[in-house]
């Protein structure tokens, strides 16, 4: 009996934990809360204001459940750039689904021509079960290879588009961002290639989910430290509202709509949930067997180490040593 209240209180837990995911994509993936990341993260957006940006977002942007490989597209009406979860199949390849994927022109672009395309992912917490960075590699390569016959036809390849595969993983230890992209080394003789260097870049931003103060940074840091910062405020859940939307808007410049907000409070309501629930669970389990029990319920419906460690108040350390000894493999 203990075991299937374990198990019922865990899923219990997931589905708001899988909701709270939802919600916070769906935040993520309106239109001037993007474009305050990509102020922050895409050098052609760099020191723009976050109206200007949010306004070359207009236009074509891919919906929900759309083939990026038969470029399909549809309009979004309204300020949120909605359920951007672009499949792509293809013979030989599983199935990828973006989080959020849109388009977006350059200041220079003529009209109609779109200059980037961008690609933001959430997550959670770092995975253990493989390496994040690899995982961002395999999609913003799909987003290059995906670009034929709908960017370019035949052989053009200098028609190809820049992409930008931003990743957000949540509950990390320290704030930081890191842009990886291609290096040209010249090894032997003089000659340099042109083009191809940037086409490809992923930004991954980690953040520890606590709101933080505005602080002296060298010029190099500032804008990555502002995106960590503007990221901490939308996602704090242990923060009220109004002083959330506040700095939202005062801070980064973050139009705050009617839809916005009620997004936003949505998600912090389920993750205050969350958190309660997992106190809760934990008080019950107390500790011994029952609560091993709950820890690998936990992790079999799918949640994080994280997740478990928040939920059952414990440290990451102790939830590895329980899953690990009683064999459950760390997949995810």
């Amino acid at each position: 009996m203990t075991k299937e209240i374990n198990s019922t209180a865990a899923e219990a837990a997931w589905e708001l934990a899988m909701q709270y995911d939802e919600r916070a994509k769906k935040a993520l993936g309106y239109k001037t809360v993007l474009a305050f990341i990509l102020s922050k993260t895409v050098e052609a957006f760099k020191g723009m204001h976050v109206k200007d940006i949010a306004e070359l977002i207009e236009g074509e942007v891919y919906i929900s459940k759309v083939p990026v490989d038969q470029g399909h597209t549809n309009r979004a009406k309204g300020e949120r750039i909605t359920g951007l979860n672009t499949e792509n199949a293809e013979d030989n390849e599983g199935l990828l689904r973006y989080d959020i994927l849109f388009k977006v022109k350059t200041s220079g672009d003529s009209k109609g021509v779109y200059g980037i395309i961008i690609n933001v992912e959430m997550q959670k917490d770092q995975p253990t079960g493989y390496k994040l960075s690899n995982r961002a590699v395999f999609y913003a390569c799909r987003l290059i290879s995906a670009q034929k016959q709908r960017e370019f036809e035949h052989m053009k390849f200098d028609d190809m588009v820049k992409v930008y595969s931003i990743w957000i993983v949540a509950n990390m230890e320290n704030n930081s961002v890191n842009h990886i992209h291609l290096v040209q080394d010249t090894l032997y003789g003089k000659y340099r290639w042109t083009g191809g260097t940037d086409l490809v870049n992923i930004v991954i931003a980690g953040i520890t989910g606590q709101p933080e103060e505005a602080a002296e940074s060298s010029p190099e840091e500032t804008d990555s430290r502002d995106l960590c910062r503007m990221l901490n405020t939308l996602f704090a859940v242990k923060l009220n509202n109004r002083e959330r939307f506040w700095m939202l808007s005062d801070d980064f410049g973050i139009d705050i709509d009617k839809g916005l907000r009620e997004e936003v409070e949505v998600m912090c309501n389920l993750g205050q949930g969350l958190l309660e629930k997992g106190e809760r669970i934990g008080e019950k389990m107390g500790s011994g067997k029952a609560k091993e029990e709950a820890i690998i319920n936990f992790y079999r419906v799918g949640a994080s180490l994280v997740m478990i460690a928040q939920a059952m108040s414990t440290s990451e350390e102790e939830i590895r040593k329980v899953l690990t000894d009683h064999g459950v493999d760390l997949d995810h």
